[in-house]
């Protein structure tokens, strides 16, 4: 194919890296293609199918809607005529995904990168109750498509270089599930080598959706309803084998719908298996936090608007009403959020609930339901994936001197919504990046949108500093004539970089941080993230008498107020947050008042 730059791009589609997870393999850890022989060969001209999943949850989508089959561990290689010349070209494997429920690599087309001189790889894997069903047993040890993605990292390692790639300059670049899933990676003991960069867009192994904690219980559920129910692992996995694709696929959905898909689609600790057999021994975050993962190069960012994407999925309920919504997010979801950040026990309960109250719905006018909808997407954005990505990067940064440890963190902000226009906000939602990233193929692909020439440029910045990254694993301070430079970050500084494009600014110039709104930003944004990750868990660790009015504080042990000091101390900087925002607005408001005037005279 000739791609928009006029570079030669090869595209090798549809190439099978296990064998077909079907029959006896099904629900078992994937094995090594057999391959083909050199009379027989295999042609790469068409993109394998999704792995099977719930119809129309493939969010955002894309413009795909792919054919589904439990045939569909493959993989996409995407190269430059001069890289096969060469061999010797920096690697790129993109993992994608939601929730790892949904997923189709085949919506990003690799080519458009592939011909700045690098090689490009996506990867299918199974999902759902076909890629994560766990017995916590060896005959349903879970992890599976896991196990699928470290398959094909293995494929790379030894493939790769009939393609022009170099094995030893490999970037894993993940996005929601994918990104997780990188995590994964970084901390597993079988991944030594094997990648040696690694870019987290939108995802974090932090997050309290990261980890089951209770696989058996929901797997258990999927076998009773499909009447596999046993004492014995092993009779249960080949009852379900006997079983449909589509009658398996119906028991997940039945689970999903009822608000248990994250304890039956999500990885698993595997530390019940023989040491030789794990995959994941430790929990992600307390191996991040012993430093117990691989010091590579990584950038890291979420975008501004990330709960978009769930709540899109809600729009039927915000068309029935500002009081309905309202109670939804009150008596539901808030619950249901404060149950995965492992809350719902806490002595505090009540006043947990008050501060979510107050911080995302009582500041709201009554009826006003779009400002209770953006609320609403505020509070999905900060709890599933702003707060987790702080706490990722504080554990990352922790060693931040190991030489290989460089971390960029960015943030996506990007006025114009491209992908949610049924929410009518403005802001960058989940998967807004990666239109800039994988354009203009990608844009061309979906139809019905098209980038403005100030996202164009920004879409050309961006890729110019991943591919930089992905060549050296650095980003020197050259800024490729757009006046800003990607520094690598570091805790004391918070330092970051917002992408973002301006309509209404010359052509020469894209805009990155406005300080005034980057002012205002930065303090709504760090006081969000210590709310979920300072205020509600010290408030978790305070007893209830501790926080009565009637408690005698000169019987407190010395050794007991350490929870309440953090928590008076993190109250304390919520108040004075508050206050600087404050200050700022009305900063803000008399300096517009003074221009008004001044524009008037």
């Amino acid at each position: 194919m000739i791609t928009d730059n006029r570079s030669v791009v090869f595209a090798f589609l549809g190439i099978p890296y296990a064998t077909p997870p079907v029959g006896k393999y099904r629900f078992a850890a994937p094995e090594k293609h057999s391959g083909w022989s050199s009379e027989s060969p295999f042609s790469a001209v068409e993109l394998g199918p999704a792995c099977i999943q719930p119809q129309g949850e493939l969010i955002p989508d894309f413009g795909v809607n792919p054919r589904q089959d439990e045939d569909c561990l493959y993989l996409n290689v995407w190269t430059a005529e001069a890289s096969l010349n060469y061999r010797n070209s920096p690697v790129l494997i993109f993992l994608e995904g939601e929730g790892f429920v949904t997923g189709y690599p085949g919506r990003f087309p690799g080519q458009d990168l592939a011909s700045e001189g690098i090689v490009v790889v996506t990867v299918s894997y199974r999902l759902n109750v076909f890629g994560f069903f766990c017995l916590e047993h060896g005959g349903a040890r879970g992890n599976l498509g896991l196990l699928d993605q470290y398959l094909a990292l293995l494929w790379v390692r030894e493939n790769i270089d009939a393609f022009g790639g170099d094995p030893r300059s490999v970037t894993l670049m993940g996005h929601s599930a994918g990104a997780m899933s990188i995590g994964y990676h970084m901390v597993s003991p079988r991944t030594h080598d094997l990648f040696h960069r690694v870019i987290l867009m939108s995802g974090s192994v932090t997050s309290p959706w990261a980890i089951s904690t209770h696989p058996s219980n929901s797997s258990y559920e999927i076998a009773r309803s499909l009447g596999c129910l046993s004492s014995r692992p092993y009779a249960i996995i080949n009852c379900l084998r006997s079983k449909s694709s589509s009658e398996i696929l119906k028991a997940f959905e039945t689970q999903y719908m009822n608000g248990n898909w994250s304890e039956l689609s999500l990885p698993v600790v595997d530390s019940f298996l023989p040491d030789i057999e794990q995959y994941l021994p430790n929990n992600p975050v307390d191996a991040l936090k012993r430093g117990d993962f691989l010091k590579i190069p990584v950038i890291t960012g979420v975008t501004r608007n990330e709960g978009a994407a769930i709540v899109s999925q809600l729009t039927e309920l915000t068309q029935h009403g500002y009081s309905q919504l309202k109670h939804l997010f009150q008596t539901s979801i808030i619950p249901s959020v404060i149950n995965k950040y492992n809350l719902t026990n806490s002595p505090n309960l009540q006043e947990i609930k008050t501060i979510l109250n107050w911080y995302y719905i009582d500041q709201i006018k009554e009826g006003d339901i779009m400002i209770l909808i953006t609320k609403l997407i505020d509070f999905f954005t900060d709890a599933q994936f702003k707060a987790p990505h702080k706490k990722q990067l504080q554990y990352l940064t922790d060693i931040t001197n190991h030489p290989r440890n460089t971390v960029y963190v960015y943030e996506f902000n990007q006025e114009d919504n491209h992908l949610y226009r049924n929410l009518n906000i403005s802001g960058s939602g989940h998967g807004e990046e990666l239109l800039m990233l994988f354009s203009p193929s990608l844009i061309k692909n979906i139809g019905r949108m098209r980038l403005t020439s100030s996202e164009e440029r920004l879409s050309a910045m961006m890729k110019r500093y991943w591919l930089e990254f992905i060549r050296k694993g650095n980003i020197g301070s050259n800024a490729y004539g757009y006046g800003i430079s990607w520094k690598r970050y570091f805790p004391d500084e918070d330092n970051y970089i917002i992408f973002t494009a301006d309509n209404n600014i010359p052509s020469s110039h894209t805009v990155m941080r406005n300080p005034m709104v980057a002012l205002t930003e930065d303090a709504m944004f760090k006081q969000s993230v210590s709310l979920w990750n300072n205020l509600l868990l010290n408030l978790n660790n305070v007893r209830k008498d501790q926080v009565t009015s009637g408690y005698d504080t000169t019987k407190m042990k010395l050794t007991s107020d350490g929870p309440y000091r953090s928590a008076m101390y993190t109250l304390i900087a919520f108040v004075i947050v508050l206050l600087i925002l404050l200050i700022v607005c009305v900063v803000l408001l008399k300096r517009h008042s003074t221009e008004r005037e001044r524009d008037m005279f």
